[in-house]
């Protein structure tokens, strides 16, 4: 303990704070939570990562079982993967003591911490190297910690680990260098591989660059080198196999989401104008503009761009060494606009928002150049001061010329950029003075705050109002599920504040958003008529047949619920489905109305083997759902779906079309609303379905029935379906579409009628022979089945992955799948015992590898410490 708290020290403790006081200022002042109404969660945060955080809670301290499977992402699915990106962090402890309702508080807290350590981590760093000594220890701490990448990207709260983790691992690899010594380089390489395997293959990259670098600071021998390489490659090897648990799991889950989305083509070389680059190096440079497709964020304070321009007019340092470094930071220069090479750091895929994510490591090699020359004491020379001065005038040239065509400059921002700058040389200039450390540290704190205040105005951020107004009103409705509720249920919605609310609320839904989503779901969802998308899909726009299928027990139904408050579900509404009143009404709270679907299936049921060969057509849901009802069921006498026609077409500024199916409407007065009405008036009191193929997104037509607007998700890539009437016979029925475009295309518009009285009365049937389930858990469920005779298949709505095993009266069976999605197993007539069990598939195999790994380690170790 005596070498962290000592005099010594006392500076790096300095940079833990001081972040930490400078951050938490300004969400005091702005008033985040727990200093008053707003809160820190904006973009992401808000809309994925706490409800991550919220499932962290609940499997540890509830729900061991989801740290390998969870029935809340989607329908089910692989959650190692989620962990090793998302929530792997020891530092999300601290998580553990805030509620769902109070998770904002929680974050701001872990986020203030991860501020400081990246501090402490900079500084505590150069210590060890023996580059810097008193109060600039503190100085290059906290210019590392409050950097650009840093404040843009801190809502990313599961990449700050990287940033805190990269000073101490490249104090290891000097270590290993230069001693031989191995453990510091295996514990840190080790933790990021685990923590953040995303970040750890960028940090991996630039580890073989500083390697190679490293290897020019001294005339070492070629005998030396080969030494050097075989020390660095035995011991990332071995970080590799401690960290396989995890690492093999991951790369196999990607296989199943990320990894089939690979980028083939690169259509444009050259992503921005190189020379707007220089202008990311000034206060103020990020905004919201830039979070999706904006250029790298490289602000650090000045002194870092000075030293930096010190190291490489140092007489003092190797020319090779220069030299080095200097291809070191054109591959990263070049790297932040040449699309190839930015692809090749983020593992082969752009990224969705947030570009240039590896950034960061540009700011830590100015840093680390920095602090490697302009030591205690160092005075530059004239030569010097002409060298930076001059770079000064020609980077103030380049911002100028092209100030007009960036979205982030303005003239405010050049002129306070460069006053730093300036000071930060004049004091650099002057003798050494007893509180020149001090004054350096106070002109460094200023301008790191300048840009972290100057960025984060450019926010807003959800308020604490909103985010608990949502998330007790949905905690109030699923306290109102009855006692008696079965072993395993699903829950529809209505609304939703994001696609992870079940990750949220501890409940098993049928959407999901995060990185690593599976595209067997994706897939399946689209089919059903459902949003979908590379890393999500949501369950919001189901038949009575799909709930039915699908389990979905209950119902969350926040229309009729009007409220004018933010983040009350009635203004989240992402569907509306009269069909509901087909189900059973159980209660209502103030915000949500609670509805029973007794036709619901069970997580499995014995059916009708030809679901095996079901195949579903592209953008036809509706057809997709009932050749896998009837499979399942047998059924091939009765259809489920029949096309209506429309009674009625009318149109403003624009011509009535033949056909409303695949018909294009035009806009004739550029300058008028332009709409369509279409009528009918149901024969039945069944459901009524609409599809809408994807070109009817909501920023193209807005939708009405009877003249209430209809709510969609904001896009969907495949046909979805709307539910336009239930209980309405007689009723005529009015559809508009009002153009937000010159054109629309009708795409797959098409009327349904849903026979409802079919669909009870075989859900009926089926779930006679529901598996009864006798012990549950999320990767491992058991229980009883009975296949009548005329049966042969135990189907499931687990979706089938290769994690998944089955045993039917204590033998291993074969699993098989439906519609390219769903686990089932061929089963003999009669009553039999099943269990599901779900291992993430090579974890074992990465059990072993660390294990062993783990082993040889320890021999090696022990067997040199005797030595």
């Amino acid at each position: 303990m005596k070498k962290l708290f000592n005099k010594k020290t006392a500076p790096c403790w300095l940079a833990f704070l001081l972040p930490i006081i400078i951050m938490g200022t300004y969400y005091a002042i702005r008033q985040m939570s727990p200093f008053g109404h707003s809160s820190i969660l904006t973009v992401d945060l808000g809309q994925q990562y706490v409800d991550m955080f919220s499932a962290y809670r609940d499997a540890i301290l509830h729900h061991p079982s989801t740290f390998f499977y969870s029935f809340s992402n989607a329908l089910g699915g692989d959650m190692l993967g989620v962990w090793t990106y998302y929530l792997m962090s020891p530092l999300n402890l601290v998580l553990l003591f805030f509620t769902p309702v109070h998770l904002a508080s929680g974050i701001l807290l872990l986020t203030l911490l991860k501020y400081g350590l990246a501090g402490f981590s900079m500084a505590y760093a150069l210590h060890k190297m023996q580059w810097q000594q008193g109060w600039l220890l503190t100085v290059f701490g906290v210019a590392y910690a409050l950097m650009g990448w840093m404040v843009a990207y801190e809502l990313n709260l599961l990449w700050l680990d990287a940033v805190i983790i990269l000073p101490l691992l490249i104090v290891g690899l000097e270590h290993l260098i230069d001693q031989g010594t191995y453990r510091s380089y295996i514990f840190w390489l080790t933790a990021i591989l685990i923590i953040n395997y995303y970040l750890a293959y960028m940090i991996a990259i630039f580890l073989v660059l500083y390697f190679v670098w490293r290897l020019t600071w001294e005339a070492f021998t070629w005998p030396e080198r080969l030494e050097k390489v075989k020390r660095f490659t035995l011991a990332s090897l071995a970080s590799a196999g401690l960290a396989a648990v995890t690492l093999l799991p991951t790369a196999y889950a990607l296989t199943q989401g990320k990894g089939q989305y690979m980028t083939e083509h690169i259509t444009k070389i050259v992503e921005y104008n190189p020379l707007f680059f220089f202008s990311k190096m000034f206060t103020g440079s990020f905004n919201f503009e830039q979070m999706p497709t904006g250029q790298p964020n490289i602000f650090v304070a000045s002194i870092a761009l000075i030293g930096a321009l010190i190291f490489f007019t140092d007489g003092r340092v190797r020319l090779s060494t220069k030299i080095g470094a200097s291809l070191v930071t054109l591959f990263l220069f070049v790297s932040m606009f040449l699309a190839p090479l930015d692809l090749f750091w983020h593992g082969m895929q752009f990224p969705v928002w947030y570009p240039y994510r590896f950034s960061f490591l540009w700011s830590f090699w100015l840093i680390w150049l920095a602090a490697s020359t302009f030591r205690p004491g160092y005075y530059i020379n004239r030569k010097q001061i002409i060298i930076i001065c001059s770079t000064l005038v020609v980077v103030l040239a380049i911002v100028l010329s092209t100030m007009r065509k960036t979205n982030f400059m303005t003239w405010p921002q050049v002129l306070v950029g460069a006053a730093f700058f300036l000071l930060t040389l004049s004091l650099i200039l002057l003798p050494r003075f007893k509180y020149w450390s001090w004054l350096l540290l106070l002109l460094v704190t200023a301008e790191t705050a300048t840009n972290a205040a100057w960025d984060l105005n450019n926010f807003s951020f959800l308020t604490q109002t909103e985010y608990r107004r949502n998330v007790q009103a949905t905690q109030s409705a699923l306290q109102e599920i009855p006692n008696d509720k079965p072993a395993f249920y699903r829950v529809g919605q209505t609304y939703e504040r994001t696609k992870d609310d079940a990750f949220m609320q501890d409940y098993f839904g049928g959407a999901a958003f995060s990185s690593s989503f599976s595209k067997q779901m994706s897939d399946f969802m689209g089919n059903f008529g459902n949003p979908d998308g590379d890393n999500y899909a949501v369950y919001a726009n189901g038949t009575l047949l799909s709930d039915n299928l699908l389990g979905m027990r209950y119902y969350l139904d926040a229309a009729g619920h009007v409220s004018p408050d933010d983040g009350a579900p009635a203004n989240m509404l992402i569907s509306q489905r009269p069909d509901l009143s087909s189900m059973q009404a159980l209660t209502e709270t103030p915000d949500v109305s609670l509805y029973q679907n007794n036709d619901a299936l069970g997580l499995a049921f014995a059916a009708n083997s030809a679901a095996l060969s079901v195949q579903f057509k592209r953008d036809d849901p509706l057809t997709n759902q009932e050749r896998l009802w009837n499979g399942i069921t047998g059924n091939t006498a009765n259809p489920i779906f029949n096309v209506q026609n429309f009674d009625k077409v009318t149109t403003k500024n624009a011509d009535v079309p033949q056909t409303v199916t695949g018909a294009f409407i035009t806009r004739k007065k550029p300058l008028e609303a332009t709409s369509l009405n279409l009528y009918f008036t149901p024969k039945t009191n069944n459901s009524y379905y609409l599809t809408l193929g994807a070109s009817m997104i909501p920023d193209d037509v807005t939708i009405k029935l009877n003249d209430q607007i209809m709510h969609t998700n904001d896009s969907f890539r495949h046909t979805i379906i709307l539910n336009v009437g239930d209980h309405i016979k007689g009723k005529t029925q009015k559809l508009t579409f009002i153009l937000k475009k010159p054109n629309l295309w009708l795409q797959n518009v098409s009327l349904y009628e849903q026979d409802n009285a079919q669909i009870h009365y075989q859900a009926q049937a089926l779930a006679a022979n529901n598996l009864h389930i006798h012990s549950f858990s999320q990767r491992k469920i058991s229980g009883t089945v009975t296949i009548p005779a005329d049966k042969d298949l135990l189907m499931t709505t687990i979706p089938q992955g290769q994690g998944w095993h089955v045993t039917v009266d204590g033998h291993a069976a074969e699993t098989n799948t439906v519609g390219k999605t769903f686990l089932a197993v061929l089963m003999a007539p009669g009553k039999h015992h099943v269990t599901f069990s779900y291992t993430p598939p090579y974890f074992t195999l990465g059990v072993m590898i660390t294990a062993v790994t783990s082993l040889l380690l320890f021999w090696l170790f022990w067997f040199r410490q005797r030595k």
